[in-house]
Parts: structure tokens; sequence; C-alpha cells
């Protein structure tokens, strides 16, 4: 099961870590290419500022999954500091399943919301890009959280490690 995960993780890190580089420097090229062709052309590329808008909103919903794996969110440790390891840990598992419910709603939610737009054939003003695959990224990214939830859920509970012993460990790697 350890292997399985860890397995699960390394690639899931791996295609998250190439999906950002992909996107994020798809759009730094769609806005160069709208800066030279205004400046020195003096024509503007109306499909650029759009392309990058639903290429950040991919690279977003994508790390924010990775933000999960790295332990960079908002979290109240004001908590944790006054209570012992065995009480963090329930605090922990709490915020875990939380979490992971929080994903399966929005998962549930947006999938009949992507399948409507689907139905109705929205699409964007200048690229004419179905709608659906921007708000698509919503349940991708959702569903990359929850597979971190529930990795951190498993790996928490069973094998006692932490996303701060994770990335400890992967610092100390690196």
């Amino acid at each position: 099961m350890k292997k399985i995960l860890n397995q699960t993780d390394k690639i899931l890190t791996k295609v998250e870590e190439n999906l950002i580089f992909i996107l994020l420097f798809s759009m730094l090229m769609a806005v160069f290419a709208s800066f030279i062709s205004r400046y020195f052309f003096d024509a503007q590329l109306r499909w650029s500022e759009e392309l990058s808008r639903y290429l950040m909103i991919w690279a977003t919903f994508i790390a924010v999954s990775y933000g999960v794996k790295k332990g960079a969110h908002i979290t109240l440790d004001v908590l944790v500091v006054y209570f012992n390891e065995k009480a963090n840990k329930v605090l922990r598992t709490i915020s875990y399943i939380v979490s992971s419910i929080y994903c399966l709603v929005v998962i549930l939610a947006g999938i009949p919301f992507v399948n409507n737009l689907m139905q109705t054939g929205q699409t964007s003003p200048a690229m004419q890009i179905p709608m659906y695959i921007v708000y698509f990224s919503i349940v991708v990214g959702s569903i990359l959280m929850l597979i971190r939830y529930i990795i951190l859920f498993v790996n928490d509970i069973f094998y006692g490690e932490t996303i701060e012993n994770t990335n400890n460990l992967d610092q100390k790697v690196s």
C-alpha cells in the first residue's frame, strides 16, 4: 500500500509540475506574441488575452493540488502549538476529511455544470473555445486535490507521515 501511495504521489507530482510549466510557458508566449504584435506591427491579437486567461485558470487549479502536496495552503496553526501530537493528529484527520468532502462536493457539482455547458455549446468570445473546457479545470483540480488529501490521510493515519515530514524529506533529497 505504501509503495502504491508513493508511486501515485511521484507520478502526480511530475504530471502537475510539467502541466504547470507548459501552461505558464504557453501563457508567456501568448502575452509575448501580443506584445510584439502590438508594439512592432501595430496590430492587436484579440485571442491572446483570452487564451492567457484560460491558461492561467487551468494552471491555478492544477497548482492548487500541487500546493496541497507541498503544504503551501493557508492553515490555522494557532491550535497546533497548544496541543500534543495525538490531538494534532485528530485535527489533521478532521482537516483531511473536511477538505476531501469539499473536493467531492465541488466534483459532484462541477460535472453536471460542465455537462450542461457541453449541451448548450457556449463558446468564448474571441477564440470560440467551448467554455466547458475552461470550467472543466475546476473538476480536474478538485479531483487532483481529492487524491492528494486521500494520500495525506492514509500516510498520516497508517504510516505517521505528515506534510511537514514529507517536505523535510523532499528538501533533504534535493
